[in-house]
C-alpha cells in the first residue's frame, strides 16, 4: 500500500504542519505488506486447528470451515422445476418460529403470485445465511444470529426442521414442497457461478457481511470421511466473518475497526467481517471524519449533528463518494450536503474527505484480497474464476480493482477473474436442489 504521503490529494495540502497531522491521523488505514504476510499466515494457522479432528484444536479457531455435503458444482445436465430460498437480509426479532412463519407465508405468497402449480413435490433449496455447524446437505444447527437480526431463540435449533414446522402450521402450502438443502449464502453464490463460468472455485459474498466457499481437495480436508465423499474434491464453507475473535488479528486491527466493533450489536463477534463488511464500512467513514475533524484538519474543526451521530452513515454514502473521478466532487458534495457539512465544506476539505474515503475502501478491499490468497493457494489451480455476489461489491466503483491490484501481486502464477453473480445466494439454493436431484 503506497504511502499515505504520495496521495495526490494530501499533496494537495498546502500547510506542511496540517499535512503532518492528516498523515498521523490517517496512517492506520494503511495495510501493510508485513499485515498482508501476517495476515496470510493467522489464516493459515486457523484453518488448520478448524479442520483438525481434535475438537481441543477446532476450539482454538473461530472459523468453522465446514463441508457442505453438496455433491457436485452445476454440470448443465440438470431439469426440472425447483424453489430457491433465501433469509438473511431483512431486519427481523422475535421468537424464532415467528420468523419462520413469515418464511412461510412468504413462500406460499410467491407460489400464488407466479400462478406455480405441480402435483408432486418441488424441491427447495434453503440459503441460511447464519453460522451453522453442517451434519448432513438439510440438518444443520444454528449456532448464532448475526447483522441486524435480534431472534429471542433459534440457537441449537435446525433452519430446515423450523421451515417444515412452520409449513405445516400453515397446514401446508398450496402446492406441495420438499426442503432439499440447507446451504450458505456463498455456497449459493458458488453454484450459481458454476453455472455462468466452469471455472469458478470460489463464492463469495460481500454485502452488509462477507463469508467464502471454495473447492477444496478432500486429502485437504480431516473433518470428513472419504468414504461419504462422492468426489475427490469438497466444498467448503469457510464461515470467515467471526476469523479474529479470538484475537489473532489484533496486530492489523485499527482504531476506527475497534470503535465499531464496541459499538455493535455483538461486540466482540464478527471481528473479520467487521473490517469490510457494508453493514459498518459507512460507520468506519463517519469515524475517520470525526478523527479527522477533532485533530482540527477538516472542517475547520466543527463539524455536524449528523456527523456526530453513531450509526447514520451507510455504506451507500461510502460509494457515492467513490464514484468521483480525480478533480471531480458532484457526489461527494451530495453527500456533505446530506450530512449538512456542505455550507462548511473547503475545497480542500473536499478532496480529505475523498482520500480518507479512498484509503479505508483500500484497506478494506486488500484485507479480502489477502484472504482469497489464501483460498486460492488452497485450491492450487492455473486458472480460477471467483464468483461474488452482495450490494457492496456490486456498488463500490473501487472494490474490484482494489482486489484485483493486491492478488496479482500475492497469487501471481494463477490467473483468476472476479464476476458479480447478481442473487447468486438465491439461484445457487435452487441449483443445489437441481443437482442433488440428478
Amino acid at each position: 500500500m503506497e504511502s499515505i504521503l504520495n496521495r495526490p490529494g494530501i499533496k494537495m495540502i498546502k500547510s506542511p504542519d496540517k499535512r503532518e497531522k492528516v498523515c498521523e491521523a490517517l496512517k492506520s488505514l494503511r495495510f501493510t505488506e508485513n499485515d498482508v504476510k501476517q495476515m496470510m499466515k493467522v489464516f493459515e494457522e486457523q484453518i488448520d486447528y478448524a479442520n483438525s479432528l481434535n475438537e481441543e484444536d477446532r476450539k482454538k479457531s473461530d472459523l468453522f470451515w465446514e463441508c457442505t455435503y453438496v455433491s457436485d458444482l452445476v454440470k448443465g445436465n440438470e431439469n426440472g422445476r425447483y424453489l430457491g430460498l433465501d433469509l438473511g437480509n431483512d431486519q427481523l426479532s422475535g421468537p424464532a418460529e415467528l420468523v419462520f412463519d413469515h418464511i412461510a407465508a412468504s413462500m406460499e405468497t410467491f407460489i400464488t403470485e407466479e400462478k406455480i402449480q405441480s402435483q408432486t413435490p418441488i424441491g427447495v433449496g434453503f440459503t441460511f445465511s447464519f453460522p451453522t455447524v453442517q451434519k448432513t446437505l438439510k440438518k444443520s444447527i444454528l449456532v448464532t444470529w448475526t447483522k441486524r437480526f435480534k431472534c429471542t431463540n433459534g440457537p441449537g435449533l435446525d433452519p430446515c426442521n423450523l421451515l417444515e414446522e412452520a409449513i405445516e402450521r400453515r397446514g401446508g402450502l398450496s402446492v406441495p414442497v420438499n426442503v432439499m438443502a440447507r446451504i450458505s449464502d456463498t455456497t449459493g453464490t458458488l453454484m450459481a457461478g458454476s453455472y455462468y463460468d466452469k471455472k469458478c472455485a470460489i463464492g463469495l459474498i460481500l454485502g452488509s457481511g462477507s463469508n467464502a466457499c471454495y473447492v477444496e481437495h478432500l486429502k485437504n480436508f480431516r473433518k470428513l470421511d472419504p468414504k461419504e465423499a462422492k468426489s475427490d474434491k469438497i466444498l467448503v464453507n469457510c464461515e470467515w466473518g467471526a476469523f479474529g475473535d479470538n484475537g489473532c488479528l489484533d496486530f492489523c486491527r485499527n482504531e476506527f475497526e475497534r470503535e465499531v466493533d464496541q459499538y455493535s450489536n455483538f461486540p466482540g463477534s464478527y471481528t473479520f467481517e467487521k473490517s469490510f463488511g457494508g453493514f459498518y464500512l459507512g460507520e468506519m467513514f463517519r469515524l475517520v471524519l470525526v478523527k479527522l475533524t477533532k485533530a482540527g484538519v477538516l472542517f475547520d474543526g466543527k463539524g455536524s449533528n449528523e456527523l456526530m451521530t453513531r450509526w447514520l452513515w451507510k455504506s451507500r454514502q461510502v460509494t457515492t463518494v467513490e464514484k468521483d473521478n480525480p478533480g471531480s466532487s458532484e457526489n461527494t458534495m451530495s453527500v456533505l450536503k446530506e450530512m449538512k457539512l456542505d455550507t462548511i465544506a473547503t475545497e480542500e476539505d473536499v478532496v480529505l474527505v475523498q482520500e480518507a474515503c479512498y484509503l479505508m475502501s483500500q484497506r478494506a478491499a486488500y484485507i479480502v484480497a489477502t484472504a482469497l490468497a489464501v483460498l486460492l493457494n488452497h485450491i492450487n489451480e492455473p486458472e480460477v474464476s471467483i464468483g461474488i455476489d452482495g450490494s457492496l461489491y456490486e456498488h463500490h466503483p473501487r472494490f474490484h480493482d482494489h482486489i484485483t491490484t493486491l492478488l496479482q501481486k500475492l497469487v501471481p502464477n494463477t490467473k483468476f477473474r472476479l464476476f458479480l453473480v447478481k442473487d447468486g445466494s438465491g439461484q445457487g439454493a435452487a441449483l443445489v436442489a437441481a443437482v442433488e436431484s440428478s
